[in-house]
């Protein structure tokens, strides 16, 4: 009896050796497997930072894709001392946003008809690739890629392509710097100012208006009334029509 015994201890540690060296054989053929697929997976290639070397390539990308520009108040003080503001008065723009925020921008005028120039800014010549200001840009651009927010410098768009271009000088770097500040400068200064001088010019404005109702006759006024009238019946007519338009086309 206590051969059998011995002998069927022995059948036993022999079947679980042999199945601990198929489960050893089992690992390492997926150890195997993994690595050889690790071996077979390309390298990561890691993203190319570009050092920031601010040299503008006059490629016109930020121009074209910009659709209105951002002005203040020391932009329309140096257009007035260099005479570029004869030329920049005709896409100069207020934007109003509630409660009491005004900006002014650059902005294209509608155009009736095919756009001779489809970039953004209407400062900009299309065709010939080049800003008709440049010497005398505005603030926000001059600042661009580069910005300022009263503590340290950052990047508005990593991918400009004037990023990475020749060679870092420390005069170039300052005035990168120094372009930023002034921005950030001019849109404080711009953001505190305009919307008081805007409530006071809106102000002087409906005063004077309400002083010119006031001294018309009884008469004057009842013409007035009479052409404001017609204003609204002939904005009436010309909505009514556009929505009949817009209706017909959704039909068809």
């Amino acid at each position: 009896m206590v051969e059998e015994k011995t002998e069927e201890k022995t059948e036993e540690k022999s079947e679980e050796k042999e199945s601990t060296k198929v489960q050893e054989e089992e690992v390492s053929e997926e150890d195997l497997q993994k690595e050889e697929s690790l071996e077979e997976e390309p390298p990561k290639k890691e993203k190319e930072t570009k050092k920031y070397i601010p040299n503008c390539t006059k490629c016109g990308s930020c121009c074209e894709k910009w659709g209105e520009i951002p002005i203040y108040l020391e932009d329309l003080q140096k257009w007035f001392l260099d005479g570029t503001i004869s030329y920049i008065l005709p896409f100069l723009q207020l934007r109003e946003a509630p409660p009491a925020y005004v900006r002014l921008v650059i902005q294209k005028l509608s155009a009736e008809g095919e756009d001779t120039n489809p970039s953004g800014c209407p400062l900009y010549d299309y065709n010939n690739k080049i800003c008709n200001v440049y010497s005398s840009m505005p603030l926000h651009c001059a600042a661009y890629p580069l910005a300022f927010n009263g503590e340290k410098f950052y990047l508005v768009d990593s991918e400009s392509p004037g990023i990475g271009n020749g060679n870092m000088t420390n005069e170039s770097l300052e005035l990168a710097r120094q372009r930023a500040k002034d921005h950030f400068n001019a849109l404080s200064t711009t953001s505190s100012l305009l919307p008081v001088l805007y409530a006071v010019i809106v102000g002087n404005i409906m005063r004077q208006s309400q002083e010119t109702m006031e001294s018309l006759s009884e008469e004057d006024k009842k013409k007035l009334e009479e052409l404001f009238a017609k204003s609204r019946e002939v904005d009436s007519d010309e909505s009514e029509e556009v929505q009949d338009k817009e209706t017909e086309e959704n039909k068809e």
